[in-house]
């Protein structure tokens, strides 16, 4: 009986390891700098290169977000329309991952404090910003993949973001809705130039944000290895032995 424990065991473990969380991130076309932005391509490698998926930016509607765990806004051009604002809330509050980004002199600042206020967040954004360590209290921080709490973000102080809860001086705050949460980041922390690897705080930051997705809501992302029908086989196969014995 001991071999057969040992034995479920091992098998138990081999699913856990070969099962991977991926996201599906997409972009409103509406942003000035859209996740497919030339600018944005050392952060979309690093996302892809951990198994991620970034969709072709497009329009904000329920069927078009039903797909996503991750939406990224970069500098809205403008605010949203009252209908793509009620389609952006209830995926949030259904269990969605926004990331509004913002930059130095405010730059999408009217259109992103009208999605802020639109959603019924109580982040403004407006001002300078003050960096700071990042501090924990959410998965974008204390992982996983990584733990970044003391950390600092390799980036500018730009615009400031009040309101929320605080997780870099007022450069990055968030707050959760429903089961989902807003990101508000008052710089552009994707900046190329920045180093947006699995290796960088900043990249490890998006890839924290990335792996929140699939594992508070239902699993959309959720994408087995091709080994992992396999395993499941053999795991019911061992479970069988085991009742019979």
């Amino acid at each position: 009986m001991q071999v057969g424990d040992s034995l479920l065991k091992g098998v138990v473990c081999l699913l856990i390891a070969t099962t991977a969380q991926a996201a599906v991130i997409g972009t409103w076309s509406g942003s000035s700098r859209s996740l497919n932005n030339s600018d944005m391509s050392s952060l979309a490698s690093t996302l892809t290169g951990a198994g991620h998926t970034i969709m072709p930016d497009g329009a904000i509607t329920d069927g078009n977000l039903g797909l996503l765990n991750l939406y990224w806004i970069g500098e809205p051009l403008s605010t949203p329309t009252a209908g793509e604002l009620t389609s952006l809330t209830n995926w949030v509050t259904g269990g969605g991952i926004l990331l509004l980004l913002f930059d130095s002199g405010c730059g999408g600042c009217v259109g992103g404090n009208g999605i802020l206020t639109g959603l019924g967040t109580s982040m403004v954004a407006g001002g300078s910003a003050t960096d700071a360590a990042l501090a924990g209290g959410n998965p974008a921080t204390t992982g996983g993949p990584y733990n970044l709490v003391g950390q600092s973000l390799n980036t500018s102080p730009g615009t400031a973001i009040t309101g929320g809860t605080a997780l870099a001086g007022s450069i990055l705050a968030y707050q959760a809705l429903g089961t989902g949460h807003v990101f508000a980041f008052g710089d552009r922390s994707d900046h190329n130039v920045f180093g947006n690897t699995s290796a960088t705080v900043n990249g490890q930051l998006f890839l924290n944000i990335a792996a929140m997705g699939p594992s508070q809501s239902v699993p959309i992302g959720e994408v087995p290895e091709p080994a992992t029908p396999l395993l499941l086989g053999v795991g019911l196969v061992v479970l069988a032995v085991l009742r019979s014995r």
